[in-house]
């Protein structure tokens, strides 16, 4: 298991992500990912992004699509960080997608590869827990 303090350091990222995706800025959204990504979604599609503008309008659509869904905002809870080494990270999480009156439209389980990079931490792999 993950230290307190490396649990925190991973928390605080994935709050700047939710603010990010709060922005409903693909550009962004798309700052806090490595070059190259996966991301498994939702549907079970996969898909393998190879540039940030490539990600940015991939997460400008993705955003969109949650802001015409209602979307206001969001949270996560449940967080577990297992460590990979010093400088990656397994991140699990419950998302919750609230309208502005803070209903909730879904809630989905999460997976995350994080990487430290020179600039902080970045999403290398992303997978949403499909039934």
């Amino acid at each position: 298991m993950a230290s307190s303090a490396f649990t925190d350091e991973i928390r605080g990222f994935f709050e700047e992500y939710n603010d990010a995706f709060a922005s409903i800025d693909g550009n962004r959204i798309a700052a806090l990912y490595h070059m190259p990504t996966v991301t498994m979604r939702g549907d079970a599609s996969i898909h393998c992004l190879q540039s940030r503008e490539e990600l940015a309008r991939f997460f400008q659509g993705v955003a969109d699509t949650y802001y015409k869904d209602g979307y206001r905002g969001g949270s996560f809870k449940n967080l577990q960080v297992v460590p990979i080494g010093e400088r990656s990270a397994l991140a699990t999480m419950d998302w919750e997608m609230r309208r502005g009156d803070g209903s909730l439209i879904r809630e989905w389980r999460q997976s995350y590869n994080v990487v430290r990079v020179s600039n902080g931490w970045q999403i290398l792999v992303s997978t949403f827990h499909v039934k």
